[in-house]
């Protein structure tokens, strides 16, 4: 593998950058929190202009064609100046990479370029009361009626479901399938069906998640989304590994490990050799897993579906996303805790302490993820 970039990499680097100066300001950052969502409508209608969303995707579907290095490149800078990105993932990456995966033509015709134009933001719809990390027990049915499907039942922890046009919705379209892995179907579901209600669920980070009630919502045959009950085979091999691969927040980890070291040289007091050995440690796994991230944008770009390596990009930023928060607690001290623009860089520390546990669970737990590395990448047995 080559990792040099192209001069068309380091323009568009530059480009984003440029943007990110300019569009990214304190006050939308404020805005986004309060909002308590990672979405402002404004902000992702510029980057619809601009034709960053869906980038990698062909162009008859509305993208520029371009490889998923330049998605990575994208996804790093917006981190690093912790621009609202959170609509672009679900729509983008959860949702409309499964539709150019596994959709029909006519699907991807219709939903990819809306997405592109900005048009329409989609969500992510998994999780259940009784179905969190073991999402294959899901029980929300979907039955046959006529040209129509008829979903009843629950999802829960979804991020966007307020925010969204379309949610791609897992459910159980073959009650009596030998296992839980077989008999589930995916949906396109509009957000404002009848029958449908969403309410919130607040984080202690701030962020809103949701709980979605469907009650007879109905939907034709046509929003099917792939083939009837091969779902679990379409989730865990394309929709998890795009998801996995695109929370990772390497931008994040850089921008904050950045602050905490212009910190410690501005700082009124000298920081112990603990503090400063335990930064650079840090500073050397985070450029390590930038790489990383690297490599999986690259795999994708070979035609490979890096299910392994997705797993071992989010086990890694998450670990390293929790001890930088402790780090930075540490250096901060009492300080570290404020909140607001007067705080010690910005109370970007304070924010990812709070919010920790949302990028912990996010995608599959660390023990999932860690389970996958060791069946798939390792070919240890399951206990």
């Amino acid at each position: 593998m080559d990792f040099a970039f192209t001069p068309a990499h380091e323009r568009f680097r530059a480009e984003l950058q440029e943007f990110c100066r300019k569009e990214v300001t304190a006050d939308l950052f404020n805005e986004m929190k309060e909002a308590g969502e990672e979405h402002h409508p404004g902000f992702y209608r510029k980057l619809a202009e601009r034709g960053w969303i869906g980038l990698q995707w062909p162009r008859e579907y509305g993208g520029r064609a371009l490889d998923n290095l330049h998605t990575t490149i994208f996804f790093e800078e917006m981190e690093y100046a912790f621009a609202p990105v959170g609509r672009y993932r679900g729509s983008v990456v959860f949702v409309g990479q499964s539709i150019l995966a596994f959709g029909n033509e006519e699907q991807k015709r219709y939903f990819l370029p809306r997405i592109a134009r900005g048009e329409l933001t989609c969500c992510w719809l998994l999780s259940e009361p009784n179905a969190g990390s073991d999402a294959a027990a899901l029980q929300l049915r979907a039955g046959e009626e006529g040209d129509d499907y008829i979903l009843n039942g629950q999802k829960i922890f979804t991020s966007g479901a307020h925010a969204s046009d379309y949610g791609m919705v897992a459910a159980r379209t073959d009650p009596g399938a030998p296992t839980k892995y077989a008999g589930i179907s995916l949906f396109l579901v509009p957000m404002n069906s009848p029958g449908l209600t969403i309410r919130p669920l607040w984080t202690i980070g701030g962020w809103r998640v949701n709980q979605e009630f469907f009650d007879s919502v109905r939907v034709p045959r046509t929003a099917m989304l792939g083939e009837k009950n091969t779902g679990w085979q379409n989730i865990t091999r394309y929709t998890l590994n795009f998801e996995r691969a695109a929370i990772a927040k390497t931008g994040t980890l850089l921008r904050l490990s950045d602050e905490l070291t212009e910190y410690l040289k501005t700082a009124r007091y000298a920081a112990g050799d603990r503090m400063r050995h335990q930064l650079a440690a840090l500073r050397a796994e985070i450029i390590a897993c930038r790489w990383l991230g690297y490599k999986v944008a690259w795999l994708y770009d070979q035609g490979l579906t890096p299910t392994n390596e997705s797993s071992m990009i989010k086990a890694l930023t998450v670990d390293l996303l929790y001890r930088l928060a402790d780090l930075g607690s540490d250096i901060l001290g009492y300080a570290g805790l404020l909140r607001g623009p007067e705080a010690p860089l910005e109370g970007h520390v304070e924010f990812l302490l709070r919010s920790i546990w949302f990028h912990l669970v996010g995608g599959g737990t660390p023990d999932i993820q860690r389970n996958i590395i060791a069946q798939r990448g390792l070919g240890l047995p399951r206990e």
